[in-house]
């Protein structure tokens, strides 16, 4: 239908109307005059149809009492009277996505599908959750996701806090990045709510009273606060209709709320904070230290400036031509550098890190950082450096490919930068404007000046150091021991009868089945509304020799997707290490045609991306034959293509990787970056170390994860002396990653481009050596344990389990598939996050025969690992009406039927090329998941206590805990 400005269409009045041809979309500003709530509809053609409700919600203490909102009102409202409404849609939804987030200042829940009748039944969920929460009545909502007190295990049953939020943000404080991040805030931000840390400090969430809880929801959860965002092919007549009928007319504005978030006075000279963060007792505190420098940069309303700062924020600090980066690493100031505008809230920050340094280093951070931009400011930033950034970002604008994440989701979420604090939403959906303007500024100077007021004159600063504390863990929690031991002490028996008398009642509300009546107030598809046939990729198929080639035609706008999988099955084990080096080497040193900085800089003028990786592809059906393959993924417009091949020619055939200066500098970077993140890395380390245990796939790629971080302590401990070896293995590697032997070479784009982008490949691999390892065997790896304990200075745990199911003799089916959906948000999400108050968990069955359980941020370990172990039983006993079943059945097509970029689509025919997967194979796993009954479920009990029996097991996670349970590993590894 035809919408006018001035129009009023259910209670809606259209204010304004905005083209926006380069999305192809056009927005619509309107206002909900009863209610006062603000709708901005984005129309087009996309059928991956958007939904989201943001509310401003700025803090007033560190309770977290926003983000344990978030999660609440999800549990339950008046139209969904169930335990947990968000999980049932997860179950029985044909979602693209289905979430919701806290930001600092404010918090959204956003839903996307594309079919229509899923998403009215998402929305209308998600509208009841945020209205009409039962949070008021229900005292065991806050104690569920928020906290509660417990009597912990052992004679003394010590006193101890559990929640969901509790138990994440305490995972989240296992980071260094965050304790920084939160010191940053408060010192720039003293009087506004930006100091408070709306995730919530784990010291200040048990501070939250139900009391503050309610009356935070009613404050904030109003329509006259609310930002709801439409985007997609919908019929708005009826969605207008829907919302005004069904909600925002029953709440008339008061005309009294006013949620304003105040902006901080600046300072008038630079503030210091010094802060620590624990390492493990008795760890070398050289070369751990974070200094970082962080800017007030002005107002999120000012976009203009905003945007021209986020690209000089990539010009200055991302790539290995950053000015500003190179500057501080070749001071030697720390062993890598980051940047980030932090453009989500109102007064946006930014920031430079350094990492890997040290305390007396500080003086010397500011001087160079100062120095650097003093230089660049007077002498301007080398143009060049401008445009391949302006470049770079407009190809990822107009391919607007975000992986797995809906377009539209993310134009919402940048539309809210602006539009929560009166600016213009649309603003960031003006690619062509954005970029004329960015453009336009480079010859004016206007870079130049931003560094001088912005970043060097302006006082609004602060410079952190934080150092690592041995042992300051340990110490933590002897106190926190104290304490809790103190508010034992001075509570009688009645109390301490009262707190078990609770936490007994909230474990059995939360094992306790919602009654069917409450279950089908849920709204439902049915498996009739499921596509049959599976959508398998057809790709053109051709043996070259040695080469077989893939051509996947869709429409890419120009766009060529190239891939290559170099075969290097036959790499020896002692250069797999090696192999995982070289990729983190490529394109960051010279090559005999340019310098390092040269090659970021061409990447970012011609390319949308040029990646490298080594990775195993194994057989569909098994996890220990496979074939490891270097592999180069492309994509650049069709213009450009002759850039790309002559970049790749020279990194392959001309790249110094035996220069070793560079070589110690990249090998330091790689291992801080490990150092920084390996706690955040910790579920793919388990992940991948327990699968080692039992699968040789993963024992290949296992060495880019705790082996690979192994090797690099041990090379950065001792690089002096291993430079020369170190050198040569690269060198002879080189030949081996690129050559003309053994390979796939895979190609998407435009039916035109084809021929002459395929002339280019061959043209590119004539000129490559044989390498001495494709199409030889694998090497016999072996394995590298059966149990550990893998121990860092985190507060929680990853906790897994699992092995082989083709040992045992069982083959994979559709119901496993499905299995997967009822543990995550069946009996895993009650036993493991519900009640055991882990931020999540889930499990994986493979066509290749690999089977774990897995828990995230867990405060638990054994009894996550007793909970697998239960398993069996439950699924002995499982039973589900059809409606259940049909629940679970589309829940798991959501997850299979995910939307595809281009290159996600290429990606896909890739794997099922060299998986060798057959497609009347697929169609039958699909069947199966669509049909899948009770009986099916029951049926894979006795699978998993096999497999279960094998002992497989890993945890990465807390010292303290892992020692605890020492008993259980045949090993306790320190990270």
């Amino acid at each position: 239908m035809e919408l006018s400005v001035g129009a009023k269409l259910h209670g809606f009045a259209v204010q304004k109307i905005t083209p926006l041809p380069d999305i192809e979309a056009t927005a619509y500003e309107m206002i909900h005059e009863v209610s006062g709530a603000r709708l901005f509809y984005l129309a087009s053609q996309d059928d991956n149809k958007v939904f989201t409700i943001g509310f401003r919600t700025p803090s007033q203490d560190d309770t977290g009492v926003a983000h344990i909102t978030e999660h609440s009102v999800l549990c339950g409202s008046r139209k969904y009277r169930l335990k947990e409404p968000f999980v049932e849609l997860v179950k029985g939804s044909l979602n693209t996505f289905l979430n919701a987030m806290t930001y600092t200042d404010k918090t959204v829940y956003p839903v996307a599908s594309r079919n229509a009748k899923d998403f009215r039944n998402l929305a209308d969920v998600y509208l009841d959750a945020v209205f009409y929460p039962l949070t008021g009545e229900n005292p065991f909502t806050l104690r569920q996701e928020g906290w509660h007190y417990e009597l912990g295990q052992g004679e003394d049953k010590p006193l101890v806090y559990n929640g969901v939020v509790y138990n994440e943000m305490k995972g989240v404080y296992s980071s260094p990045d965050a304790i920084e991040e939160h010191e940053v805030m408060k010192a720039l931000f003293p009087d506004s709510p930006y100091r408070f840390e709306s995730g919530g400090l784990p010291s200040a969430i048990p501070q939250l009273t139900q009391e503050g809880f309610v009356a935070f929801h009613k404050k904030y959860y109003s329509p006259e606060n609310a930002y709801i965002y439409l985007y997609g092919d919908v019929n708005i007549d009826d969605w207008l209709d829907y919302m005004d009928r069904e909600y925002l007319s029953r709440f008339p504005k008061t005309g009294t709320l006013k949620v304003e978030i105040p902006l901080q006075a600046p300072f008038d000279q630079t503030r210091e904070v010094k802060a620590s963060y624990p390492v493990p007792e008795g760890d070398d505190t050289a070369h751990k230290t974070y200094l970082s420098m962080n800017i007030v940069v002005g107002s999120a309303l000012d976009q203009k400036r905003i945007m021209a700062l986020k690209l000089l924020t990539h010009v200055l600090l991302d790539g290995n031509n950053a000015p500003l980066r190179l500057a501080l690493l070749r001071a030697g100031i720390g062993s890598d550098v980051s940047g980030s505008l932090n453009g989500s809230q109102l007064q946006p920050v930014f920031s430079v890190e350094v990492s890997g340094s040290d305390p007396d280093k500080e003086d010397q951070f500011v001087k160079v950082l100062y120095r650097t931009l003093q230089d660049l400011s007077r002498n301007g930033i080398p143009r060049r450096l401008l445009e391949a950034e302006l470049n770079s970002e407009e190809f990822k604008m107009r391919e607007a490919d975000f992986n797995i994440y809906p377009k539209g989701l993310i134009y919402g979420l940048n539309v809210m930068e602006t539009w929560l604090y009166g600016g213009d939403p649309t603003t960031c959906l003006r690619f062509t404007d954005c970029l004329d303007f960015l453009r336009s500024a480079i010859d004016k100077k206007y870079y130049e000046q931003l560094i001088e007021s912005v970043l060097l004159d302006n006082t609004h600063k602060c410079l952190v150091t934080l150092t690592p504390e041995p042992g300051k863990e340990a110490r933590d929690a002897a106190r926190f021991a104290e304490t809790m031991a103190e508010k034992k002490s001075h509570m009688d028996q009645k109390q301490l009868e009262e707190v078990a008398a609770i936490a007994d009642e909230l474990h059995a509300r939360q094992a306790a089945p919602d009654t069917p009546e409450a279950l089908a107030s849920i709204p439902l598809l049915q498996r009739s509304d499921i596509a049959r046939k599976n959508d398998f990729e057809h790709p053109q198929v051709t043996e070259e020799g040695k080469h077989t080639r893939l051509v996947l035609h869709q429409f890419t706008n120009k766009i060529a997707y190239f891939d290559w999988c170099f075969d290097l099955t036959g790499l020896p084990e002692d250069k797999l290490c090696y192999a995982y080096l070289l990729t983190d080497v490529l394109g960051k040193v010279d090559t005999d045609d340019y310098s390092y900085e040269e090659l970021t800089t061409l990447a970012d003028l011609y390319l949308g991306g040029l990646n490298f990786e080594v990775k195993p592809y194994c057989r569909y059906s098994d996890t220990n034959s496979y074939r490891n393959v270097f592999k180069v993924s492309a994509k650049v417009l069709e213009k450009n293509e002759d850039k790309l091949f002559a970049i790749l020619s020279s990194i392959a055939l001309r790249s110094h990787v035996d220069d070793r200066k560079r070589l110690k500098e990249i090998v330091s970077e790689v291992k801080t970056d490990w150092d920084n993140n390996f706690f955040a890395r910790g579920m793919t380390v388990a992940t991948l170390r327990l699968m080692s245990y039992f699968s040789k796939s993963a024992r290949s790629l296992e060495h880019d994860q705790l082996t690979y971080y192994q090797f690099l302590q041990d090379l950065w401990a001792h690089f002096d002396e291993r430079a020369e070896e170190v050198a040569a293995n690269l060198k002879a590697l080189l030949p081996a990653f690129f050559h003309q032997d053994e390979q796939l070479q895979s190609l998407s784009c435009d039916r035109d481009m084809e021929e002459e982008a395929l002339a280019k490949v061959a043209a590119f691999t004539a000129q490559l050596p044989h390498s001495p390892y494709a199409g030889k065997p694998a090497p016999d790896l072996a394995a590298p344990g059966k149990n550990e304990g893998i121990t860092t200075s985190g507060k929680v745990q990853y906790v897994l389990a699992g092995g082989n199911f083709h040992d045992h003799g069982y083959h994979y089916t559709g119901a496993m598939k499905v299995l997967e959906t009822i543990l995550r948000y069946g009996y895993l999400w009650t036993k493991i996050r519900v009640q055991g108050g882990a931020y999540g968990a889930g499990t994986r069955f493979d066509p290749t025969g690999t089977f774990y359980l897995s828990s995230y941020r867990d405060p638990k370990l054994a009894e996550s690992l007793q909970a697998y172990r239960d398993l069996p039983e439950y699924l002995e006993k499982f039973q589900a009406s059809d409606r259940e079943m049909t629940k679970y059945v589309i829940g798991t097509i959501s997850l299979v039927d995910t939307p595809l970029t281009p290159a996600m689509h290429l990606e896909k025919a890739i794997t099922a090329q060299m998986k060798g997967t057959p497609e009347d194979l697929a169609q039958k796993k699909r069947d199966q998941i669509i049909d899948c009954t009770p009986e099916d479920i029951r049926a894979l009990a006795p699978l998993v206590r096999d497999v279960l029996s094998d002992g497989y097991l890993c945890v990465v996670g807390g010292e303290g805990k892992i020692e605890e349970n020492k008993g259980l590993f045949e090993r306790v590894i320190k990270a």
